[in-house]
């Protein structure tokens, strides 16, 4: 039994069916796969379209799930919605659940504030969402710096931030189980250089735009992998706000 999933299901669900399939394959078809080209959607979908929705159908018509929980609505976007007719017509066999995520019960945010590395944070926060919060404890970091944001498509960015940065934006809500937050989502610390990072061709570049220009933040918008002049933009931003 394989189960993919996309964004932020309510955790209830991701349960029923850890109990009706305790030996089922999960993946997270957000993720990348090294030997999955996104190239695939564009036979199926504009290639203005963002990485992240491109890798979704890559993914899905790859792997080819016999179970997908699509989170849909405001907790992960319209477009999510918009190909999942896609996914049905391509994967005939494949059985297809819409759900939106309304859960607003705070799990709180220990991986986002810790001290470890920003992949490290990245990966803890992504396996929340079928593992349910962390267990174990975490050190408490004060930050130097903030990411702004949801989990790049390409996660060598996450190298160029030091250790104590905390992480802002649907990141934190995904963390938190919370991802149709909107007002934690909006919720940054002013006194912390922050990136402010959203994917190309997402409407969440609006939000990010906005966040950075009122915070004297620095406004990223990058569609799949990071060039080397975005990595020399972020790396000078951080460098000159004395973030290590």
């Amino acid at each position: 039994m394989k189960i993919g999933f996309t964004g932020v299901p309510p955790y209830k669900i991701i349960e029923k069916y850890k109990n009706l399939y305790p030996n089922a394959e999960w993946t997270d078809l957000d993720v990348p796969i090294r030997s999955i080209s996104r190239s695939i959607a564009v036979d199926y979908i504009p290639e203005t379209t963002c990485s992240i929705i491109q890798t979704i159908i890559s993914n899905s018509i790859s792997l080819h799930p016999d179970l997908i929980i699509a989170s849909v609505g405001k907790g992960k976007c319209d477009s999510m919605s918009f190909i999942i007719p896609i996914i049905r017509r391509t994967l005939k066999d494949a059985k297809i659940i819409e759900i939106e995520n309304h859960e607003q019960m705070s799990r709180g945010n220990p991986i986002c504030t810790s001290d470890i590395p920003l992949i490290e944070k990245f990966n803890l926060i992504t396996d929340t969402v079928t593992n349910g919060p962390i267990k174990k404890e975490l050190k408490i970091s004060k930050a130097t710096a903030g990411y702004w944001g949801v989990p790049p498509y390409d996660y060598s960015l996450l190298e160029l931030f030091p250790n104590n940065t905390h992480i802002f934006g649907w990141t934190r809500c995904m963390e938190n189980g919370t991802p149709n937050n909107l007002e934690l989502e909006l919720y940054i610390d002013h006194k912390i250089p922050t990136v402010f990072y959203s994917q190309a061709f997402c409407a969440k570049n609006i939000l990010a735009k906005e966040l950075a220009k009122n915070n004297k933040g620095l406004y990223v918008e990058v569609d799949g992998p990071i060039d080397n002049s975005t990595k020399e933009k972020i790396k000078a931003f951080l460098e000159l706000n004395n973030c290590f």
